[in-house]
């Protein structure tokens, strides 16, 4: 089992957070080589509220298995959800009706504007991205929205790729209506994503995450869904609110390949409970010390953390639509 390690790097007054994948060399569930005391959990389990976790030493989390037809089919076999639906007020959409070159994605400014000069109107309106030059959480790679998204045919295309030298990756963040958090997030949420990842490789993963307004990591946590190099397993993360370090977390793997196909995921994230969702199935779900300060969703594909990167691998993830709600 691979659990989370989370690294901060700090951007012109921005931390940019990712949840990477690091060799297991502990026993704890879901710890890697320290933290707090771990909080034993299976997929489908939760611990009650306020309950104080337990720690054992030889317990690591069980994968969900999923039908094997979850991790076929297209696109558009499962439609992007319009309207609200029972708990959640629908507040954003995409499917990606404009296209938008490469190139598209630049001048994104890191103030309060969040916002991509190079962007056509409507999709400027919803869209931000990590600008240009930024260092990804492993060090190797370098954020380049204007080199690497682009929107055609109805989806938003991440080519994650080398060249001279440059290992460029990208990281578009929805702008959301409305939000109560000082870098865009809101209170809790529902959030829902259809993708697919074009071909296995260790040199790029995905770490589509929440994180903190506040910046304050571990103390205000995190929720990664999905999370994994593009060769890996479909795997989710929440780091507890009030953590003590990077590894007092929860995890929930499956053993549904990243790049097995088209997936649609949903993070539900409420007072009470984080529920993890895949192609149907609830992989995991925690209720115990949630993250309870404003958030911001971050569609964060980078190198990986551990390991050399190649200058001929290239990582192709199609969005086909994204979806996010607020509680009712």
């Amino acid at each position: 089992m691979r659990p989370s390690v989370t690294v901060r790097r700090r951007h012109r007054g921005l931390v940019l957070a990712a949840s990477a994948t690091a060799l297991l060399a502990a026993t704890l569930t879901g710890c890697g080589d320290g933290g707090g005391a771990a909080l034993p959990q299976t997929p489908q389990t939760s611990q009650a509220q306020g309950a104080a976790p337990t720690e054992l030493s030889t317990i690591t989390p069980t994968p969900t298995k999923l039908p094997s037809v979850a991790t076929t089919g297209s696109a558009d076999a499962v439609p992007m959800p319009v309207g609200d639906i029972p708990g959640w007020h629908e507040i954003f959409t995409d499917d990606f009706t404009t296209d938008v070159p490469v190139g598209g994605f630049s001048g994104c400014q890191n103030d309060v504007t969040r916002i991509c000069t190079g962007l056509p109107a409507p999709v400027a309106a919803k869209w931000w991205a990590y600008p240009d030059g930024w260092t990804d959480t492993s060090g190797k790679g370098t954020y380049m929205p204007s080199k690497t998204i682009s929107i055609q045919n109805g989806t938003m295309h991440l080519h994650l790729y080398t060249a001279d030298g440059v290992h460029m990756v990208a990281a578009p963040v929805p702008r959301l209506p409305n939000p109560v958090g000082t870098e865009g997030g809101q209170l809790y949420g529902r959030y829902a994503i259809r993708f697919m990842v074009a071909q296995p490789t260790s040199s790029y993963k995905l770490a589509w995450l929440l994180w903190p307004d506040t910046e304050d990591f571990p103390a205000n946590g995190e929720i990664d869904f999905p999370e994994g190099e593009l060769n890996a397993d479909i795997t989710a993360f929440m780091h507890r609110q009030n953590g003590v370090s990077q590894f007092d977390q929860d995890e929930y793997a499956t053993t549904v390949p990243i790049s097995s196909g088209w997936h649609t995921v949903i993070t539900e994230w409420t007072p009470t409970a984080c529920r993890f969702i895949l192609d149907g199935t609830t992989i995991g779900t925690s209720a115990y010390r949630i993250p309870d300060t404003p958030m911001h969703w971050v569609i964060q594909s980078e190198t990986n953390v551990d390991g050399d990167v190649s200058n001929s691998a290239t990582g192709d993830i199609y969005i086909a639509w994204v979806a996010i709600y607020q509680p009712t």
